[in-house]
């Protein structure tokens, strides 16, 4: 009589293959890797013999997302097998492709398709590498960083850096950059891109580091802001890479993405890449991406609604558009078409971030001088009096001493000919003045002899982001005369 084997143990497997043996099962069953607290649990009951394998695939083709997997397909199921209507023999099924290679595979495919460019210095000229590619790279860079809104001195981790040119930017803005990527290759191309071409000042230098594909080698809530420019859709466990995302932005942070669309799998030159390449080519469904990234701590998703290839039309059809004539088949219609495979979208976690003088957007202040003394010495006129000043606006004012942003009293001349000169910088007392917080001090500001000088202004200043009379606070002005 035939017997069946028994069930597999784990002790009749390698012990070191249970995880690898658990997430195969997942890939096979649920088609996708692993979530980490299912895994935790299986491999827990695997080790102390509640379960066994056997177990294992059973109670995940008895779970509801395995049922949900034997449903009719959908409408967008729907129109990807419509999109290989002509039965492509060579057709590549990103599902599929997930399923059956491993992160650690993948990530060395990538690591393979970098090491075999014969000339890495082509790479470097990204976003000018295609004269047809590089408005649509610099348009979208444009909206993803008004999403991000990264502020100098702000950490950012760079996710799918590649060779590093929208790290190189982001350093260039004065953020302290960390270039994420699975490919060591790509990484050192990214440290030559800066070599090549280094940022203008005295920006942080950027730090590189490697991603294993499953965590990121980074404390909890490490960073400010997450970059993810058409790096996202390469990853083959989209679920867990949000969790990490998660995992390493700081409370109330940002991370912004700029993707393909749903089919984008379906698309000739995803095809392509993956065919020749082994790469992942997946769809976004912002749906998907939205249920995880809820679940790990996110609480607000926006999307962009952009089309990133203007039409360029006469003037008659131009004014049509802006006051509201034209025809929906003229604008409207082709911008949603545009935006049908593209998702451009940013999330915030959950927590709130202290706004700071770095920002200009309601930067404003109250400024007043009393007692004032003016005197002559020497042909030199000294300004003295008591200043106060008060912070009626959301944002906190860093300290003077601050390497970012830091809020000082500005002092200006102005003279005959209408024109202003800067003078000098008053640090205010302190470490800082938030919201509804005021400081007082003593000033005293000499004004060389200088033909022409009829007045002196003071004005609070955020180095390098704005002067508060620019946002509408009033600046006290002093007749020298």
């Amino acid at each position: 009589m035939h017997r069946a084997n028994p069930p597999r143990t784990l002790a009749q497997d390698d012990q070191d293959g249970a995880e690898a043996a658990v997430d195969r099962a997942y890939r096979l069953i649920l088609g996708r890797a692993a979530d980490e607290s299912g895994a935790a649990q299986y491999l827990s009951a695997l080790r102390s013999g509640e379960m066994t394998l056997t177990d294992i695939c059973a109670s995940l083709a008895s779970s509801e997302e395995f049922a949900a997997r034997l449903e009719p397909a959908g409408p967008r199921d729907k129109k990807r097998q419509a999109s290989n209507g002509n039965g492509d023999p060579h057709w590549i099924d990103v599902a599929e492709l997930i399923r059956t290679v491993t992160v650690e595979e993948l990530s060395e495919r990538a690591e393979g398709y970098f090491r075999a460019v014969e000339d890495p210095g082509v790479l470097l000229t990204k976003p000018f590498k295609d004269v047809a590619e590089t408005p649509d790279l610099l348009v979208t860079f444009g909206q993803v960083l008004r999403a991000l809104r990264p502020l100098p001195g702000m950490t950012v981790l760079d996710f799918g850096a590649g060779t590093c040119w929208t790290s190189r930017f982001l350093t260039q803005l004065g953020c302290k950059v960390i270039a994420l990527d699975v490919s060591p290759t790509a990484l050192e191309l990214g440290k030559q891109l800066y070599e090549r071409l280094p940022v203008l000042g005295d920006q942080p230098s950027p730090e590189f580091l490697v991603f294993d594909g499953h965590r990121i080698d980074l404390p909890d809530a490490a960073v400010d802001r997450i970059l993810s420019y058409d790096a996202f859709h390469h990853v083959p466990n989209p679920d867990d890479v949000i969790r990490e995302l998660a995992r390493v932005l700081r409370p109330g942070g940002i991370a912004a993405f700029a993707e393909p669309g749903p089919l984008h799998s379906c698309q000739a030159q995803s095809q392509y890449e993956m065919r020749n390449f082994g790469v992942i080519e997946n769809d976004v469904i912002i749906e998907d991406v939205w249920a995880t990234a809820r679940e790990s701590g996110f609480t607000e998703l926006r999307l962009c609604l952009l089309d990133s290839s203007p039409r360029w039309v006469d003037l008659d059809t131009f004014d049509d558009v802006v006051e509201g004539r034209d025809d929906e088949a003229t604008f409207a219609a082709p911008t949603r078409a545009a935006i049908g495979d593209r998702r451009m979208f940013w999330l915030r976690k959950e927590g709130a971030e202290v706004a700071d003088s770095r920002e200009a957007d309601g930067l404003v202040g109250e400024l007043s001088i009393s007692g004032v003394r003016v005197s002559t010495v020497e042909g030199t006129s000294v300004v003295e009096g008591i200043c106060e000043v008060r912070n009626p606006g959301p944002r906190r004012w860093l300290p003077s001493e601050a390497e970012f942003g830091p809020v000082l009293l500005g002092v200006r001349v102005h003279l005959r000919d209408q024109t202003v000169r800067d003078l000098t910088r008053i640090a205010l007392p302190g470490q800082g003045i938030g919201p509804g917080e005021r400081a007082e001090f003593a000033v005293r500001v000499e004004v060389p002899a200088h033909e022409g000088a009829v007045a002196i202004e003071f004005d609070l200043v955020s180095e390098w982001v704005t002067w508060f009379g620019v946002n509408g606070s009033p600046v006290v002005r002093i007749p020298l005369e």
